[in-house]
């Protein structure tokens, strides 16, 4: 009988072999077939045809039923188009984003949308020898964290309907933990352009952000500071709120925004 430590090297093999799969039909010129890849990739034909079948079921792969050939799926593409859209993001972000920590000195952090969830792409580490910084990777609740109202208050219905299935976490006693009480928070994130999310997600730590947009002025991330609710109190200073929103508008711009200000009151 196979160790826990057998079975678990097994699957790891498993899931590169399946990586591998995905990218030698993503590199082919054209559609490629079973024996092509097995012989590419130094395996069985049936191992091959396992992992196909699982690429297809999740929608990475495509089968031509004419010709029994594989090409990449509709989820590798929209896969390959959200990565490509981090990269954009990350790129017009940068300059402003330095900026913005040489200004005020705050850790600041760049989010973005993988799928219906919204992770931290980017962190860059304030000046304070209390270091605060969010993990790039790390995802974020929406509900709880003012990276995610921005995103809620400025992003596509998309993403609103996909929130909108989903349970309100109670991270600390001060996490908003009613749909009414959130829409309130989301009206007055419109109204100013900015959110802020002080001991909501963690205790003793507060974020301000507001949203990048897009060309046609959608939120397709955010930029933020976040650091002790000392330094960034539950109601910023006028300093703080015009840096993160000045830098927020440099980033919209370089993405093709138009605009000279966020476009308050935007239809959630």
């Amino acid at each position: 009988m196979a160790s826990d430590s057998e079975r678990g090297e097994a699957g790891v093999k498993s899931v590169q072999l399946a990586f591998d799969v995905l990218e030698a039909i993503a590199a082919a010129e054209g559609e490629v077939g079973v024996s092509e890849l097995a012989l590419a990739l130094g395996t069985t034909k049936g191992t091959v045809f396992r992992h196909l079948q699982t690429l297809v079921d999740r929608g990475y792969c495509q089968q031509n039923t004419a010709t029994s050939r594989y090409k990449l799926g509709l989820r590798a593409h929209i896969l390959g188009r959200s990565a490509m859209g981090q990269l954009n993001l990350l790129s017009a972000c940068d300059i402003p984003a330095r900026e913005l920590r040489e200004e005020l000195g705050e850790t600041v952090v760049i989010s973005g949308g993988v799928g219906p969830n919204l992770v931290v792409l980017s962190t860059i580490l304030g000046k304070s020898p209390l270091e605060i910084g969010v993990r790039a990777g790390s995802e974020l609740v929406l509900h709880a964290t003012a990276q995610g109202k921005v995103t809620l208050a400025f992003g596509s219905a998309q993403i609103v309907q996909a929130f909108d299935r989903r349970k309100l976490d109670i991270l600390t006693e001060h996490t908003i933990s009613s749909r009414d009480a959130l829409a309130r928070e989301l009206d007055r994130v419109r109204e100013r352009g900015y959110a802020v999310a002080p001991n909501e997600d963690t205790l003793g730590i507060n974020a301000l952000a507001a949203p990048v947009l897009d060309e046609a002025g959608m939120a397709i991330g955010s930029i933020a500071i976040v650091g002790s609710i000392q330094y960034i109190k539950a109601e910023p200073d006028q300093v703080q709120i015009d840096a993160v929103l000045r830098a927020a508008i440099k980033a919209s711009w370089n993405l093709g925004y138009k605009g000279s200000i966020i476009p308050l009151r935007r239809p959630a």
